[in-house]
């Protein structure tokens, strides 16, 4: 990935478009942890892109071009939804799910069904953990917190979620 960020930054678009492939499906993940609306997901996306596209050459290090996206994404999704505060979201259902499966995220309809009732940055912390297999140190300075506690809100998540399974598990 190093040498795709140096040659996206010397204006390779073929290279910035092969970066933005191999993280495409985790910027999805991620972006719909945030918003409910696939519109919504899609515009945080694009927008990310472009912004990426337009300064990529100011990313100072290399290594932490997936960080640097992400946080990106992370502002865009937050402007969408400030913008549409007022408007009311659909939460993940069968529909948003099949869609997914259209679109090859298989392997993630069992997680995206797992974490759905989860709070919305519980849902955001297993994506960025499990599914884009950040570390605990890269997750904290993607959300900027520290990363002892994202150690624990992950701990605590996942307590959480296994009390919920045993809970569906014995109904």
């Amino acid at each position: 990935m190093k040498d795709l960020v140096i040659r996206a930054k010397k204006g390779d678009e073929t290279a910035f478009d092969e970066l933005i492939m191999q993280i495409k499906q985790q910027l999805y993940l991620i972006a719909r942890t945030q918003l409910k609306d696939e519109d919504d997901i899609a515009d945080a996306i694009q927008d990310t892109i472009i912004i990426c596209y337009k300064n990529i050459k100011k990313l100072k290090d290399n290594m932490l071009f997936k960080t640097w996206i992400i946080k990106i994404l992370l502002n865009e999704c937050r402007k969408i939804y400030k913008k549409n505060k007022n408007r009311d979201y659909i939460s993940l259902d069968e529909k948003s799910i099949e869609i997914s499966s259209e679109e090859n995220f298989d392997k993630n309809i069992g997680f995206d069904v797992l974490i759905k009732n989860l709070e919305d940055e519980e849902q955001l912390l297993l994506t960025l953990y499990y599914c884009s297999q950040y570390t605990t140190k890269e997750i904290s300075e993607i959300l900027k917190i520290k990363e002892s506690t994202i150690r624990s809100k992950i701990s605590r998540t996942k307590t959480k979620l296994k009390k919920q399974i045993e809970g569906e598990c014995y109904e």
